[in-house]
C-alpha cells in the first residue's frame, strides 16, 4: 500500500477540496464494481473523492478496504466523504 508523509497528505487534501466525488459507495459497501471504477479513476486522475452512505463508524473500515484493494493511499476525509491518491504509472 502506498505511504505518504503528513505534508504530502495535507497538500492532497487541499487539492481534493476542489473536486467533486467521483464514486458513491452505497449500502452494499465495497463491491467489485466500486473497485473497478476506482481503479479507472485513479489511472485517469490520480486523486479521487469518494462519497459514502454508511454510518461514520463503518466508513473508516471501508476506506481501509478500498485503499488496500486499489493500492492507493487514503489521504483524508470530512464527514461521509474521503479522498484517495495513487500516482499514475510511468
Amino acid at each position: 500500500m502506498l505511504e505518504l508523509n503528513s505534508a504530502e497528505k495535507k497538500a492532497l487534501r487541499g487539492l481534493a477540496q476542489t473536486i467533486k466525488p467521483g464514486i458513491h459507495v452505497g449500502s452494499n459497501g465495497i463491491t467489485e464494481n466500486i473497485v473497478q471504477e476506482m481503479e479507472r479513476l485513479l489511472k485517469k486522475d490520480e486523486l479521487v473523492k469518494v462519497k459514502f452512505s454508511a454510518e461514520r463508524e463503518t466508513i473508516q473500515s471501508q476506506c481501509t478496504e478500498l485503499a488496500e484493494k486499489t493500492e492507493s493511499c487514503h489521504v483524508g476525509g470530512v464527514g461521509k466523504t474521503a479522498s484517495f491518491y495513487r500516482p499514475k504509472p510511468n
